[in-house]
C-alpha cells in the first residue's frame, strides 16, 4: 500500500511536505557549507546530501527500481535551489535556529514515515522497514556530517533524532497491520515531530557515559563476595584446626630460632644482636601466620573490598574464579601438611628460617 492508495488529502500533504523538506534541507545543507567556507561547488554537493542523501540510501538499499531523486528531476533542482538560496542569503541568529529546528522535526517525521511506507509497500520485514525509515529521516545529515569532517550528530551527545523516526516507524508500520493505515500516517509523524520539538526545548540528551557498564559492576561484586568468601572459608578451617597443632608450629619455628641464635655467636656476632634480629623476624612470621585465629574487623574487610574493586578486570573466560571452592580447600590442605613435614625437620626448618628472614629484610 502506498500513499496514493490511503487518501488523497494525505496524499497530498505528503506531497507538498516532501518538496518543501527538499528545498529546506538544501538550505541547511548550503548554510553548513557557507560555515564551513566552501565554494559554490562544496555548497551544491552539501545541499545535495542533506536533501537526497537519506532517501537515496533506503532506495538503493531497497533495489527495486531506479532512485525517486534520479527519476523524478524536481528533487535535484530544488536541492540546488536551496544551495542558491543559502548562498545568497546568509542565515543565522536565533530566528533561523528556530526555523530550522521546526523545520527539520516536521520534515523528519513525515520521511520517517515515507520511508516507512515505502519498506512496507515493497513487503520488506518490519525491522528493516523502520530502517528504512530511520535511514530516510536521517540520512541525508549523516552523510553531510562525515562529508565535512564532523561525528555524526545522531551518533550522541545531541538531542534524540533517530529515537522520534523510530517511534514514527512503528506506529505507521502498527497501523498497517491493524488496517488503519491512514490514521498511522498522520499520528506517527505527529509522535515524532512532538518528540523531536520536545527534545529540543527540554534539552534532552541521548546519554553517552562511555564508562557505563553495569556487566562490569556486577561482576566486581561476584568477584568481591567471592573473595569475603573464600576468607570466610579459611577462618573456619582455622577454627576447626586443632590448636595443639597451631603451637606446635610456633614451637618448632621458636626451636629453630634457638638454633639460628647460636650460629650467629658461634660466628662472632653479639647474642644481643642475634636475639634481637631473632625477635624481629618472630613478630613479622607471627604476623603473617598468627598462632591464634584473628578474626579481621568489619574495617579491616571494608578496605580490602574495595582493594579488590579497585583491582578489578573483568575475566569473560571465568578462568580466574577456577580457584574458589574444593581445588582451593585441597591445596591448602596440601600446604600445612608440607609445612609439616618442614618443621619436623630441624634442618628443613633452619633452612626454612633462613629463606623467610631473607624474604622480610628484602620486604623491608
Amino acid at each position: 500500500m502506498n500513499v496514493a492508495e490511503v487518501d488523497p488529502l494525505i496524499e497530498s500533504m505528503y506531497r507538498w511536505s516532501d518538496v518543501s523538506g527538499v528545498l529546506l534541507m538544501g538550505i541547511i545543507g548550503g548554510t553548513i557549507a557557507r560555515q564551513r567556507g566552501y565554494d559554490i561547488i562544496g555548497f551544491f554537493f552539501i545541499a545535495l546530501f542533506s536533501a537526497l542523501g537519506g532517501g537515496m540510501i533506503r532506495d538503493v538499499l531497497i533495489n527495486q527500481g531506479t532512485v525517486a531523486a534520479m527519476s523524478q528531476p524536481e528533487y535535484l533542482i530544488l536541492a540546488f535551489t536551496g544551495a542558491l538560496i543559502a548562498r545568497f542569503f546568509y542565515f543565522k541568529g536565533r530566528t533561523w535556529e528556530y526555523v530550522q529546528v521546526h523545520g527539520d522535526a516536521v520534515v523528519s517525521g513525515l520521511w520517517a514515515a515515507t520511508g516507512t511506507v515505502k519498506g512496507v509497500t515493497y513487503g520488506l520485514p518490519i525491522l528493516p522497514c523502520i530502517m528504512m525509515g530511520v535511514f530516510t529521516a536521517t540520512g541525508g545529515s549523516m552523510i553531510r556530517d562525515i562529508v565535512t569532517g564532523r561525528v555524526p550528530a545522531v551518533f550522541g551527545g545531541n538531542q534524540p533524532t533517530v529515537i522520534p523516526a523510530v517511534a514514527c516507524a512503528i506506529i505507521v508500520i502498527g497501523g498497517h497491520h491493524l488496517d488503519f493505515m491512514a490514521v498511522s500516517m498522520v499520528v506517527g509523524p505527529i509522535v515524532s515531530i512532538l518528540l523531536s520539538l520536545l527534545g529540543y526545548w527540554g534539552n534532552w540528551r541521548v546519554s553517552a557515559r562511555s564508562e557505563w557498564a553495569p556487566l562490569n559492576d556486577t561482576a566486581a561484586q561476584i568477584a568481591v563476595l567471592a573473595r569475603r568468601a573464600e576468607g570466610k572459608s579459611r577462618e573456619v578451617g582455622r577454627r576447626f584446626e586443632p590448636a595443639r597443632l597451631r603451637s606446635w608450629r610456633h614451637r618448632q619455628m621458636e626451636k629453630a630460632l634457638q638454633r639460628r641464635i647460636q650460629a650467629e655467636v658461634d660466628r662472632g656476632v653479639s647474642r644481643s644482636d642475634a636475639e634481637a634480629n631473632a625477635e624481629e623476624f618472630l613478630e613479622e612470621f607471627n604476623a603473617d601466620f598468627p598462632a591464634d585465629l584473628e578474626v579481621p574487623s568489619a574495617q579491616q574487610e571494608t578496605e580490602q573490598d574495595e582493594s579488590d574493586e579497585s583491582n578489578f578486570g573483568v575475566d569473560l573466560s571465568g578462568d580466574s574464579y577456577d580457584d574458589y571452592g574444593e581445588d582451593t580447600a585441597l591445596r591448602q590442605r596440601e600446604y600445612r601438611e608440607m609445612l609439616d613435614q618442614i618443621l619436623a625437620d630441624d634442618e628443613a626448618t633452619d633452612l626454612l628460617v633462613a629463606k623467610l628472614m631473607k624474604k622480610y629484610d628484602q620486604r623491608d
